[in-house]
């Protein structure tokens, strides 16, 4: 009987043994978050949502301004302006230094609530988010982040891996997709839909979402400066940001007086090729990022 129980154990050990070396094995084709979580603190960061995760490359700010940022930039359902994020912010940014770079993208969506009251935070959509459910953003692997968020489908590490998306070291998330004109047409209609039909009208602006803003840039502050940017999108997506906030240049213009400036790309809509209307399609995202690296030199 002894010996059945030694071996039992011994069986469990190895099993669960087994089951975190496949976890270990997740890397940036894991999913599109992964690997923002087993990064160390970093001293310079881009703050947003997948606009900013997938258009803002960090080898771009290397190339111009010299310096390692990392892209902590995930989706308007993840990273909305938010006690959520900020917290996540607060735990990934290396408190040692006071020359830090930060770049916060700004739109409607990141500080608006799919709620009919706006600033109910109870029920903020982010609270059933990665970044609401790990705390330990820093560590690799990290086992935490994989038992909550991979909802039981652990194979994906090993079998599952989606080749058309891939999270770069430095947080840029890459998509690579068809784009022929068809394509592009096709995809931009269905976003466009899709915001028209099922986002916009639920959403509202929140206040309380503009205050998180402002409580995000003060705590930057102390540990470098802050750049806010508005990214360019697909013309028929800025109209209907327009019908959710008409005055939103404005609003955002009141919180600059504590950063370094706001750069709205939007004026540039027309000069770059989208995935779907709102992403920017990575050829363009690297002239872009190449533009705000310049801007912030000019602005230091």
């Amino acid at each position: 009987m002894k010996t059945f129980v030694l071996k039992a154990v011994l069986f469990v050990v190895v099993l669960i043994g087994f089951f975190f070396l496949i976890l270990s094995q997740a890397d940036g084709y894991t999913d599109p978050f992964y690997l923002r979580f087993t990064t160390p603190k970093q001293e310079n960061l881009i703050i947003g949502t997948s606009r900013a995760a997938q258009g803002l490359q960090p080898s771009a700010f290397k190339e111009i301004c010299n310096i390692e940022i990392y892209n902590y930039s995930f989706t308007s359902y993840d990273s909305p302006f938010g006690e959520t994020y900020l917290n996540s912010i607060k735990n990934k940014v290396e408190k040692r230094g006071k020359n830090g770079i930060f770049i916060i993208t700004v739109d409607p969506w990141s500080l608006s609530s799919e709620l009919e009251k706006p600033n109910d935070y109870k029920n903020f959509r982010e609270l059933k988010s990665c970044l609401a459910n790990t705390k330990n953003v820093n560590k690799k692997p990290n086992f935490e982040y994989l038992l909550k968020n991979l909802k039981g489908e652990y194979f994906k590490t090993l079998f599952l891996k989606n080749k058309n998306v891939f999270l770069h070291n430095d947080g840029w998330l890459e998509v690579s997709v068809d784009m022929d004109n068809e394509s592009i047409i096709k995809r931009t209609k269905n976003k466009m839909d899709y915001y028209r039909e099922n986002i916009l009208p639920k959403s509202n602006f929140s206040s309380l979402r503009l205050e998180y803003l402002q409580q995000t840039i003060s705590f930057l502050n102390q540990y470098g400066k802050v750049y806010l940017v508005r990214l360019p999108i697909d013309s028929e997506l800025m109209s209907i940001e327009n019908e959710l906030m008409p005055e939103f240049n404005t609003v955002i213009e009141k919180v600059t007086s504590t950063t370094k400036g706001y750069f709205n790309l939007t004026k540039y809509n027309n000069d770059f090729i989208y995935i779907d209307g709102n992403h920017l399609f990575k050829k363009d995202g690297k002239t872009v990022s190449k533009k705000i690296a310049n801007w912030i030199k000019m602005n230091p």
